[in-house]
């Protein structure tokens, strides 16, 4: 959870300039009538444009460099800059729990494997100490789901007014703090704010990061270390925060040597997992697993942005996927039906509304409202929400067996008694096969919702309850 505070809104204008530039680098033009394809880390060919020949030269053998290596972890290893701090009391007892727990490892890298190539490449691209790579492990233990008990959510669990603070887009269809490059993009602004605020030290970011700024002042107030040097470890914060940077520390302190505390680093290409398809228009993600031939729950995996069961109307139409199954996906655009992507927007009923007056105002028709809403008769609720569908582009005679809404069109998953884990399973991905949530399959199975669930371990899915 990260508090913030006010005055950061004075900073914000570097903020929205970085990553308006990143995102102009990263999405193209969105047309509704267009599909595309790009890689994820694209370098932007033109960014070195207006700077002098010695920083292209630099910023040119820094890439070099980053190339050179065959395993993520080795770049990233390159990369600390930490190091002076590894040494402290706080950072070495931390080390135990790590040490042989080769299990919580692999189940990092798993995780990790589809996004912290572009994280490490977000990293570098702004030259800063690759230990800030590792704060999802601690955040989030890299699961873009992550909830937290305060409404922290994502990798780098941002609560909502934070994010929003940064430009992550918060709605019914989309959340950009489940996105990892937008999240990266918002979390990275944000620590280099609080690096400026805070002497140019990445103890004091780290620990507002997790504390929040004010805390971080008051506490430095009352340590009577107002002036020059502030030694961190010394601060009277709470235990969370201080346990906060260790962790971070002690992470990168096994990845520098990994061997040496009983532990293998299962490789990671330094090469981009994923590429991303601009669709140009809505698409239901089932059609869209279907067009690339890839797993329905793969795909949402990996595109956690997105809470409903399509992309959103208007912006982000965007699907990351594995080359090959972009490709397929690219193909399978190409000839599909056009009309048989059938945009949706979300309308909240009012106080007074009738269907017919939502019916005229929104340009469809009541039988279409009461068939993709499943409503028997023509009584509505102020406060609850009906569906959709935008005809304009559809023509006259759409069927209406052709616009039900996929909950109605997708046969469900029968919920059988238990679930034996598989290479790749997490609570989540369990949650999403069976229509389940995933608190109630860790209620059920007494685990805590962050487990590390084991190869073959049986995993009981309750009566038949459904949420």
């Amino acid at each position: 959870m990260h508090q913030f505070n006010p005055p950061l809104i004075r900073n914000l204008c570097l903020s929205v300039c970085i990553g308006t530039l990143l995102a102009c680098q990263t999405m193209p033009e969105n047309t509704r009538d267009t599909a595309a394809v790009v890689a994820v880390a694209a370098p932007n060919k033109t960014a070195a444009t207006t700077v002098t020949d010695l920083t292209v030269t630099t910023i040119n053998i820094a890439t070099a460099v980053a190339a050179s290596y065959d395993d993520l972890w080795r770049r990233m290893q390159a990369g600390f800059q930490l190091r002076d701090d590894y040494a402290q009391a706080e950072v070495v007892s931390r080390l135990q729990y790590y040490t042989d727990n080769q299990r919580y490892f692999d189940l990092v890298s798993e995780r990790a494997a589809p996004f912290l190539y572009w994280i490490v490449e977000e990293v570098d691209r702004r030259h800063l100490p690759q230990e800030l790579a590792l704060v999802p492990i601690v955040e989030s233990t890299f699961n873009p789901n992550a909830y937290s008990g305060e409404h922290a959510v994502g990798l780098w669990q941002f609560v909502g007014a934070t994010g929003k603070s940064f430009g992550l887009q918060q709605d019914w269809w989309y959340d950009a703090r489940r996105e990892p490059r937008a999240a990266t993009i918002a979390a990275l602004d944000y620590l280099q704010i609080l690096y400026g605020q805070f002497n140019e030290n990445w103890m004091l970011a780290l620990a507002a990061y997790n504390t929040g700024d004010s805390n971080l002042r008051r506490a430095i107030r009352k340590s009577g270390q107002g002036t020059g040097i502030i030694d961190f470890w010394n601060l009277p914060l709470p235990r969370e925060t201080h346990a906060h940077v260790a962790k971070i520390l002690a992470r990168a302190k096994i990845i520098s040597d990994s061997e040496a505390y009983g532990i293998k680093l299962r490789r990671i290409p330094n090469s981009a997992a994923l590429s991303s398809v601009e669709i140009g228009a809505q698409i239901d993600i089932a059609q869209a697993a279907k067009l690339a031939q890839i797993g329905y729950a793969e795909l949402r995996a990996l595109n956690p942005g997105y809470l409903q069961w399509a992309t959103h109307p208007d912006h982000p139409q965007t699907l990351l996927l594995p080359a090959e199954n972009a490709e397929a996906l690219l193909a399978g655009l190409q000839t599909l039906d056009r009309s048989q992507l059938v945009s949706w927007d979300r309308y909240q009923i009012a106080a007074g509304d009738t269907l017919g007056a939502i019916a005229r105002k929104l340009g469809t028709r009541v039988d279409i409202l009461q068939t993709v809403n499943q409503l028997r008769g023509s009584q509505i609720i102020a406060g609850r929400s009906l569906l959709i569908p935008r005809l304009d582009k559809l023509g006259s005679d759409l069927s209406l067996s052709s616009i039900l809404p996929p909950q109605s069109r997708r046969t469900p998953v029968a919920l059988p008694a238990s679930h034996r884990v598989r290479r790749g399973d997490n609570l989540w991905s369990i949650a999403r096969r069976y229509d389940l949530r995933s608190k109630n399959i860790a209620r059920w199975n007494q685990i805590e919702l962050d487990s590390i669930l084991r190869l073959g371990q049986i995993l009981q899915l309750g009566s038949s309850e459904r949420n």
